[in-house]
């Protein structure tokens, strides 16, 4: 017979969420509750996974590998606050977090830093990754290793990742769509995304020409560049659209580099006002939104969903139950000069 929480649970007339309070000394389980719980877990000698494998390993806490991608200080600083956020302020007692910081983006980057936490001994991984064959060969490789995975903001859709938490970004390409519409009818627009290997951008950007192309049915003309997130291609590209497309009137910023886009604006000076949407409220696109130049951002909370995951990802290494579901969106919010 196999001693599971779920099995514990059964035989007390209990949830599986209550056997997992108990095992980890967790508060809010009635007192004759916890005891009837324990001795049930005392008789039968019941370890969760992530309890076995400190028997064997000699080490008590379990070990989550964290890696932040190479983006703006801004998120960097969010994800770690998510970070401290889990393990000293919601009771994610005896999980030890490694985090290791890439300084670009390639896959290599990525492998030798996966590698590096492997070494440390990481019971599961938490990243932001492109959705590439490689890194979903990746992905897999550490899932056959015992190393569950878990997908922060960008999602590896077809690996074999645990769980994905991030913004709904079909739906926030949409906002942005209906909220740049009543300013372009007649016109036409700018898309300016980054690297379409993360999913997050793709799926913006899809998000917001299908639900333009339903408010206009069809008629709108939009065009999308590439910018890699770099502020030098983000502004040549833009000064370049603006310049050769008079009837431009909005802006589609899916990716971060909004100062390359004001920039470029500020030397084009067209002859009519073209109205710009961004993403994430740093503190680029929280002047610009003071001084008027910007009109809407369509904000996520990067240290929530950060927290979130060590949350889910400790859950499943101290229990070895998976969660009911692979997917869990944030909260997405508009933010308007008036809110500031």
């Amino acid at each position: 017979m196999k001693v599971t929480a779920q099995w514990i649970a059964d035989r007390c007339g209990v949830s599986r969420g209550t056997v997992d309070r108990v095992v980890n000394g967790r508060p809010n389980v009635a007192p004759e509750v916890r005891e009837r719980v324990q001795k049930v877990i005392n008789e039968y000698g019941y370890k969760t996974p992530t309890q076995r494998q400190a028997a064997r390993t000699g080490r008590s806490a379990c070990r989550i590998g964290v890696i932040l991608p190479s983006w703006d200080a801004f998120f960097i600083r969010r994800m770690r606050e998510g970070i401290r956020i889990a393990v000293h302020d919601r009771g994610l007692a005896g999980i030890e977090v490694s985090v290791e910081e890439l300084k670009d983006r390639s896959h290599r980057s990525y492998f030798e830093a996966i590698g590096r936490l492997e070494g440390q001994g990481i019971d599961g991984l938490i990243l932001t990754a492109p959705d590439t064959v490689a890194m979903c060969e990746e992905i897999d490789r550490l899932v056959d290793a015992g190393i569950p995975v878990v997908t922060c903001d960008s999602d590896v859709g077809q690996s074999r990742r645990l769980y994905h938490i991030g913004q709904d970004m079909v739906r926030s390409g949409r906002v942005a769509a209906g909220l740049l519409a009543p300013y372009v009818a007649g016109g036409e627009v700018l898309v300016v995304t980054g690297n379409r290997e993360f999913t997050a951008h793709g799926l913006r950007v899809r998000g917001f020409l299908d639900r333009l192309h339903e408010i206009f049915h069809g008629s709108v003309n939009a065009r999308v560049i590439e910018s890699v997130e770099q502020y030098d291609l983000t502004y040549d590209g833009v000064l370049e659209q603006v310049r050769h497309t008079p009837r431009l009137r909005g802006i589609y910023m899916a990716n971060e580099s909004v100062r390359g886009c004001m920039d470029a604006l500020e030397r084009a000076k067209p002859a009519r006002s073209v109205h710009v949407v961004c993403h994430d409220l740093t503190p680029h696109a929280r002047h610009y939104l003071e001084l008027g130049r910007l009109d809407f951002i369509i904000d996520q909370d990067f240290s929530a969903q950060t927290a979130r995951a060590i949350e889910v990802l400790a859950h499943t290494l101290r229990t070895g139950a998976p969660p009911r579901k692979d997917t869990e969106y944030i909260h997405t919010s508009i933010i308007t000069r008036e809110l500031l």
